[in-house]
Parts: structure tokens; sequence; C-alpha cells
């Protein structure tokens, strides 16, 4: 492995934001069905915690729709595997490798791409430092990234532990599936910023395709005060497969759409 401070690549804060939404996506998998819940608490769900989905060997993809902005194309592979379960709190054991040129066209669309190279190995310390995740740049022309992140997954709803910096007394709501559109979630991050999510969209029909399906989903938007990179992220879930999908929104404009696959659909 490099050191993370390594100049062996400038890597950016464009990436890692988009690599922890993805790794962040491809982890809260869930739910086996509609139940109802009966915590009032945003940020406390009950229910089954014993799904197929998230049983020790199950294998996850995440995929990062690049193709609007590099048209030839590029190499990404993953390896999403759950590890371990305990009462719902699920580990994965998470590995990603792509090209190089993945981490360049990213950093052109989110405008990094003029920050000096000291400013960006800085924050990408801290970004590491905060999902746990480590690198691996010893492949020419390729970059491997590996975390092993935790997260509840219920049949009632999808927690994440990401913004609590891992303790498991601070979950951060995704989804309980029992919202009703205009639900809120918040969560107070130890530096004081608070984040919002609010549940835009509950379909009534199967609408939102994922590979060959159609499937009924709910739509979460975050919005993070004085994000320098993203105007917000959406989050697209079902009751049946749990995250399906993300939309990141940036600055400008420009829309990256992430995939879920998950394993029981």
């Amino acid at each position: 492995m490099k050191s993370l401070t390594s100049p062996f690549h400038p890597f950016t804060l464009s990436f890692f934001r988009l690599f922890a939404v993805s790794l962040f996506m491809s982890l809260t998998v869930a739910s086996c069905g509609l139940l109802e819940s009966d915590a009032q608490d945003p940020n406390e769900i009950g229910g089954e915690t014993n799904l197929e989905m998230t049983e020790v060997g199950q294998k996850f993809d995440v995929y990062a729709d690049l193709y609007d902005f590099i048209p030839d194309g590029y190499i990404w592979e993953d390896s999403i595997i759950v590890t371990k379960r305990s009462s719902g709190v699920v580990t994965m054991d998470v590995n990603l490798r792509f090209e190089e040129k993945v981490i360049y066209t990213l950093d052109s669309l989110f405008g990094t791409q003029n920050l000096p190279r000291e400013s960006k190995l800085a924050i990408l310390d801290a970004v590491l430092e905060k999902y746990g995740a480590t690198i691996d740049t010893s492949e020419k022309g390729f970059i491997r990234i590996h975390a092993e992140p935790k997260f509840k997954i219920t049949s009632e709803g999808i927690q994440e532990y990401v913004n609590s910096n891992g303790d498991q007394s601070k979950p951060f709501t995704i989804i309980k599936y029992n919202a009703k559109v205009g639900d809120k979630y918040t969560f107070k991050r130890s530096d004081g910023t608070t984040i919002t999510r609010t549940v835009t969209y509950h379909s009534t029909d199967d609408d939102y395709e994922v590979g060959f399906w159609l499937l009924k989903v709910f739509k979460t938007e975050e919005v993070v005060p004085n994000d320098p990179l993203f105007q917000k992220i959406i989050y697209v879930t079902n009751h049946k497969y749990g995250t399906v999908g993300a939309h990141i929104f940036t600055k400008d404009g420009k829309e990256i759409r992430l995939g879920i696959w998950p394993p029981t659909l």
C-alpha cells in the first residue's frame, strides 16, 4: 500500500467524495417487505434483521455511469461482500479497481482540477480517515480502494454510521419504509454542520429502471450546507431490494448516476 500522503498520484477531493457516496450506496442494501415501524424517532428503526440480502457471503455490484463524460469507455471492477451481521449491523468487505482516467474525469466535473496538489492530498487524508478506506496505487494506470464499513440494515429501513465516524449509537437514516413524502431526517455532525435528508418521492407504479426491471422507489434528497462540490444527492431505495441508485448533482448542474445491483433481484 502506498502512504496516504504519497506524491505518487494527485488524488482529488471530488473523486473521494463520489467514492464515499458510491461505497455508501453499495452497502445500504436491505429489506424483504413493507412493514410498519413503531418507532417515532426518525433515527430509530426496528424490524427483522435476518434478511436474505445481508446474509454472510452475499455479493453486490455498484457502478458509476460516466459514459456521457468518458465516451471511449473505462474499466471499473468491484467486489462487495457481506462478511458479518449482528443485530442488523452489517459489515462489508469492499474492493474497487478502476482506471486513473476516472479520477481525472471527476476532477474536471467537480471543478477541483486547479487546487494545489498539497491541498488535495491533505483533504484526501482526512476523507480516507473518515471512511476508513485505504488506497493501493502500485498497479500502473489503476487505482484500488479497500474499506470495511458498517451499516444498520433491517426490514424497516436503512441507516448509516459514516456521519458519526462509526459511532453506532448515532445512526443517520436514509429511509424508513413507512415514510411519507415530506418526512425529514436530520443529523448534526461533530463539526456542528446539520445535514437534512427529505423524502421527496414515493412511486405508486413500477417506474424506476434497474437493469431489465422497473421498481417502485422512494427518493431521499440530501443537502449539505455550503458544500463546495454538490448541489444535492438523491438516494433511491426500494422496500424489497434496499438502495438501488443515487443521483449526484454538481454545482453547475451536471448529474452523475450511481447504480446498485442487489443479489436477490
